[in-house]
């Protein structure tokens, strides 16, 4: 009885030794988000009307050379015309704290449009409409991307980076 639980303790000591390591990237990732997210006390609160949309950007070893557009849009259902949402995308700094975040503040009613004649038969279909991209901005994975929008609004973004041509030889 006592060498079998030996044998036992002993084989349980040695399967934990192969037990696989803790995935220390979900740990960091983790940690990231944490401390991204304990900058928001920096950012003011939506007001009425308004969501405040977070996005946390991935750390990147090259961050420097990444941009990020911030895309804003809205699904409706229109005529044949193609529709921009207005530009009114604004640059804005955190009193106090010197961070960026970016506020649309614009009416949807007020969409820019073509105006073509739409054949009487073709019936409204759904279009996705974004306002037009005003510029591009630094990417930053030590601050939280914040945006303030509408609430009828879709807000996303994109990061553009440079395209790697290899080198050709003549």
């Amino acid at each position: 009885m006592k060498r079998t639980l030996t044998t036992a303790v002993l084989a349980a000591l040695l399967l934990s030794g192969c037990a696989a390591q803790p995935n220390n990237s979900d740990d960091m990732n983790t940690t990231h988000i944490a401390k991204v997210q304990s900058e928001m006390k920096a950012y003011p609160k939506a007001s009425e009307g308004m969501t405040r949309h977070v996005f946390i950007l991935e750390p990147l070893a090259n961050e420097e050379e990444r941009l990020v557009e911030i895309v804003i849009s809205k699904t409706l259902k229109l005529d044949c015309n193609n529709y921009m949402l207005p530009s009114a995308l604004e640059r804005k700094i955190a009193q106090g704290w010197g961070y960026p975040y970016y506020r649309y503040d614009a009416n949807i009613e007020y969409m820019v449009g073509t105006l073509m004649a739409c054949p009487e038969e073709q019936e409204n279909s759904e279009q996705t409409v974004r306002a037009p991209r005003s510029e591009l901005y630094r990417y930053n994975s030590k601050l939280p991307l914040v945006v303030y929008a509408p609430d009828n609004l879709d807000v996303s973004y994109r990061v553009w980076q440079p395209e790697v041509k290899a080198a050709t030889q003549n």
